[in-house]
Parts: structure tokens; C-alpha cells; sequence
């Protein structure tokens, strides 16, 4: 291929794909402005081979483009996986690098010197980022676009140290345009380095999908999972392992009277402080959903029945003392709580969410802002305060619950 078409290939294609980029912002798609930013400083950097205009200002003014380009490579990235961003440490470092390329460039005068200290400089902002973000990939679009990314960093670092120590390439200026380094990073550029834009935007569409997947399986209001997502945890669990762990229900007492009262976002905020507190009980090992309205489930892997009834009372405890006229509402707010095991056997959470549902009518029967445990078909444990007392209790014709002593 003609050298001095590839000259002019990179400009055209890179500021093409910065153009995208931008477009895809504005569309909501591509996760930050970063990313359109960085292409558009790399096609400029490389405009000044191919519209020279003094060999010492375009060294100098190219240099410092480029690295801009890696500050807003490694801030994309960085973004794209919610690392810390390190702002003030990677500024620090790039306005560090002025001095360095002025001196390469109006004193030494020595082009080596200066494709040297940039290219090093390029590699260690973007390869930091890099490293910051390896602990966060978790989608297979994710790892290809960090591999893009040491790419281009290894192919940086490459050829500056085999032109800088292992040929005879002239020092001065005014020889970069025709230098063979000049070839080579066009050439480069345009084959191997534009896996990264590429699986860049691989990445932001995967990150996108199963965002919308995610917000599908989500309830608005809470953050919590809907009955959609619960369904597809259930799923993912019992492709591999069998279900074990126990199951909690809650709703809110007397909700329709505090909606009444106070006004329905006072209830969506009484219904947000629980949904906290559940989320908070579970952790990042189980489960919180919002079934609807008031009513909540918990499903908690691996856990006992008896903690979790413990961590029920916990929360029973914790959302009725809470001190609720700081938001805005006067009278006493209660829950009351069902909780059941998962039986040996069971492959749906459906029947210990059922025996839970039915744990947390008898609290609502027997006077509500209890804990109810349903150990067995026919027992049922009431938990108020630190007190469990132990009835059998049968199901009546319309589903109410008949006591026996």
C-alpha cells in the first residue's frame, strides 16, 4: 500500500469513529462523552503528519494531543466500570509529561527523546486504567475490550523501545513525516488498534442490555427485585445447585390508612425505608423483592430458618423504632413478617413463599407487628418482642386461620 495513502487513512477513519462515538452519546448508548473526546484528539494528533506544519510545533502540540487522548482513553474506561476515577492523580501526571516533551522538543531538540517520553507517558495512563478495571470485567464483551486496550498499550511500548534502542533512526524533526516509525504506528493504527474502538462499543451494547434486562427484573420505586427478577434469580440458582435457605415476607401494617392520612409519597417513602432495610438484611447474599404494594419477600440461601427469624425480628424491631415523624408521619408504622424454610426436595421457591404468605396472615390475624415461623405444616411460631409461642393451627374452607390450643 501507498505510504502516502496510509498517512491519511487514520484521520479520516478515527475521526469517523469519533463522530460515531458522539452520536451514540447523545443516544444515551456510549457511557460517556470520553470516548468521542479521546478519537477526536487522536485523529488531530495524527492530522499533523498528514498536514505537517513546522516540525517543532507539530512535535510538541501532537505530543500533548496524544496524551490528552490517553487522559480521556482511561477516563472512558475507567467510567465504563465504575473504578474510581482518580482524577487529580491522573491530571498530576499528564501536566508533568509539558515539561518533559517541551524539553525533548525546544532544547534537546531530539525526535528519539520525544517519541520516547510520549509514548511511555500514553501507556501509563491508559495501562493504570486498565489495571483498575481488570477486577471489575465481568462480561465476556468487557475482558475483550480490556485485551483491546493492553493492545494498544503493548504495541505502544513495543515499538518505541525497538526504534528507540534497537535501530538508527534519525533524531531530528524534521524526519518524523517520512520516518519509518511514522509508518509503522499508521499502520498499526489501522489494523491491530481498532479492535479497541470496536470492542468498546461491544462492551457499551453489552452494558446496555443487561441494563434494560436488569430494569426489567427491578421494581422503580425500591431497586429491589420484581417478581420477574426473583424468577430469574431462582433460575440462575437452580441450574447448578439444588435450593436450600429459608424465606421471608413482610408487608407494612395498616398501609391503605398511612396512604390515606399522609398521602401517597409519604407511602412510597415508608415503603422505600423497608425496602431498605431488607436490602440491607440481605446483603450480598440473598435475596430482597418487592412483590407489590406493600408486600415484600426475602429469600435468603443457605440460611437457617431460626436466623432467619432472628434477622425478621431484627427488622421488625428496627422499621417500628424507627423515628418516623422526621418523615412526616405521626402515628406508629409496624410490619409484620412470615418466615418459612425450603424443604428438601422443593426446586421452586413457590411452596415456602406460600407457607411464609400464610405465616404472615397469622401475624396479621393475631395482631399484626409479629414475627410468625412455620417450622412444620401444622405449627406455626408467634414472635413478638423476645417471646415465641408455639399454636397448631388448620386452614379454614375460606382460608382464614382457625387457632387451637
Amino acid at each position: 500500500m501507498d505510504s502516502g495513502i496510509i498517512v491519511y487513512l487514520p484521520v479520516s477513519i478515527i475521526s469517523l469513529i469519533s463522530l460515531a462515538f458522539l452520536i451514540l452519546w447523545h443516544l444515551r448508548i456510549a457511557t460517556s462523552w470520553q470516548w468521542s473526546a479521546g478519537f477526536a484528539l487522536t485523529a488531530t494528533g495524527f492530522g499533523f503528519s498528514a498536514f505537517p506544519i513546522a516540525p517543532a510545533f507539530d512535535a510538541f502540540v501532537s505530543g500533548f494531543i496524544f496524551i490528552g487522548a490517553a487522559y480521556f482513553y482511561s477516563s472512558a474506561v475507567l467510567l465504563h466500570f465504575d473504578a474510581p476515577m482518580r482524577r487529580w492523580e491522573r491530571r498530576l501526571f499528564a501536566f508533568t509529561y509539558v515539561p518533559f516533551n517541551g524539553y525533548t522538543v525546544f532544547i534537546s531538540a531530539n525526535l528519539n527523546d520525544q517519541l520516547l517520553v510520549t509514548d511511555v507517558a500514553f501507556a501509563i495512563l491508559l495501562g493504570s486504567a486498565l489495571l483498575m478495571a481488570i477486577p471489575r470485567a465481568s462480561r465476556p464483551a468487557d475482558k475483550i475490550m480490556i485485551v483491546a486496550g493492553w493492545i494498544v498499550t503493548i504495541d505502544t511500548l513495543v515499538r518505541t523501545t525497538f526504534f528507540y534502542f534497537f535501530t538508527e533512526s534519525s533524531d531530528q524533526l524534521a524526519d518524523f513525516v517520512n520516518s519509518d516509525y511514522n509508518l509503522v504506528v499508521h499502520i498499526t493504527t489501522i489494523t491491530i488498534c481498532m479492535l479497541f474502538p470496536f470492542s468498546a462499543l461491544g462492551a457499551m451494547a453489552s452494558a446496555a442490555i443487561d441494563k434494560h434486562r436488569d430494569a426489567a427484573g427491578r421494581d422503580a420505586l425500591t431497586g429491589l427485585l420484581n417478581r420477574r427478577g426473583l424468577n430469574e434469580v431462582v433460575e440462575m440458582l437452580t441450574k447448578n445447585n439444588a435450593l436450600n435457605g429459608s424465606i421471608l415476607i413482610c408487608d407494612i401494617d395498616h398501609f391503605k390508612q398511612i396512604n390515606d392520612k399522609y398521602g401517597h409519597a409519604v407511602g412510597d417513602k415508608v415503603i422505600v425505608v423497608l425496602a431498605k432495610e431488607l436490602q440491607n438484611a440481605t446483603g450480598s447474599h440473598g435475596y430482597a423483592a418487592r412483590l407489590g404494594g406493600e408486600e415484600f419477600v426475602a429469600y435468603f440461601p443457605g440460611t437457617s430458618q431460626e436466623d432467619a427469624t432472628r434477622l425478621a425480628q431484627l427488622l421488625r424491631v428496627a422499621f417500628s423504632g424507627r423515628a418516623w415523624r422526621l418523615d412526616g408521619v405521626l402515628s406508629e408504622v409496624t410490619a409484620s413478617f412470615g418466615v418459612s424454610a425450603i424443604r428438601d426436595g422443593e426446586i421452586t421457591l413457590h411452596p415456602a413463599i406460600d407457607r411464609a404468605d400464610k405465616a404472615l396472615y397469622s401475624a396479621k390475624a393475631s395482631g399484626r407487628n409479629k414475627v410468625v415461623v412455620s417450622p412444620a405444616e401444622d405449627f406455626w411460631y408467634f414472635a413478638a418482642g423476645n417471646r415465641f409461642e408455639q399454636s397448631s393451627v388448620s386452614l379454614g374452607a375460606k382460608g382464614k386461620f382457625l387457632r387451637s390450643h
